[in-house]
């Protein structure tokens, strides 16, 4: 069972880490060509990841401390694209 539930949003983090990787190199311009904003599909896998441990911590009765530590990497890989996103439009204006 632990390990059933530490399958999935491992899985979302390690997709959210590659895909912070593209949005990190296509801002930074190190990237030949664009991927057509692929790095910013990054909030939606961790609003998943998200909503699966928060899920998995209520059927249990003690928080895992893998999983705590999961949601505060989700947390900031939510935020981040955001506060890219407000820069850009902040730079444009």
């Amino acid at each position: 069972m632990i390990k059933r539930s530490y399958i999935i949003p491992l899985f979302l983090f390690f997709t959210n880490m590659i895909l912070l990787g593209i949005l990190l190199l296509e801002i930074s311009g190190f990237l030949a060509h664009s991927y057509g904003g692929a790095g910013f599909f990054v909030p939606f896998l961790s609003f998943l990841s998200f909503q699966f441990i928060r899920i998995q911590q209520r059927r249990r009765a003690s928080v895992s401390r893998g999983l705590s530590i999961l949601q505060a990497i989700n947390t900031f890989t939510f935020v981040f694209p955001f506060i890219v996103f407000f820069i850009f439009i902040i730079g444009i204006i």
